[in-house]
């Protein structure tokens, strides 16, 4: 039993110097989370009803704006009507393409929005489309050339993108 009291009482100082090391990186973990919080919900412009982030520095692939949206506390964006697609088109940058939360890589054809997991409810596409050119386009982007009307691609390419908050982060 003594080399076992002996084995603590020699690691019980790392051990307290561990936990207050751990106590205080979730301290400022927790400050970190509330700046980036209050630093997203800043970012996102109301459009409509709803509020969203336009992406206007970085290009990502779907896959990574995904990610991106979730991270902010959302999903990438499903526009619900033609004027909420036209609100988010005035707010655009000509000459770019723009990541959507619709997708039909469960099911060719079948546009799910990724915010419910239901079929899109609100679909524009530009004339022709969706084509799934080379069997390879699963991911609806808002793309410049098409007047920021719906395009499927392949979800692998760099572009800009659209968060939408969720509604528990705007209550």
């Amino acid at each position: 039993m003594k080399p076992i009291l002996d084995h603590i009482a020699a690691n019980q100082q790392w051990w307290n110097a561990f936990d207050a090391t751990k106590l205080e990186c979730k301290a400022r973990l927790n400050r970190m989370v509330k700046q980036l919080e209050n630093f997203e919900v800043e970012n996102f412009v109301q459009i409509g009803s709803r509020f969203f982030y336009i992406e206007q520095h970085h290009r990502v692939n779907w896959f990574s704006a995904t990610s991106i949206c979730r991270r902010m506390g959302g999903y990438l964006s499903s526009p619900r009507s033609e004027k909420e697609l036209n609100g988010i088109k005035e707010k655009l940058t000509p000459g770019r393409r723009y990541w959507l939360g619709i997708s039909d890589s469960a099911k060719e054809g079948f546009f799910l929005s990724q915010d419910t997991g239901n079929m899109a409810y609100f679909l524009k596409w530009y004339g022709g489309q969706p084509d799934n050119k080379d069997d390879n386009e699963h991911c609806v982007e808002l793309r410049s050339e098409y007047d920021f009307l719906m395009n499927d691609a392949e979800c692998t390419i760099n572009s800009y993108f659209i968060c939408e908050a969720s509604d528990e982060q705007m209550d």
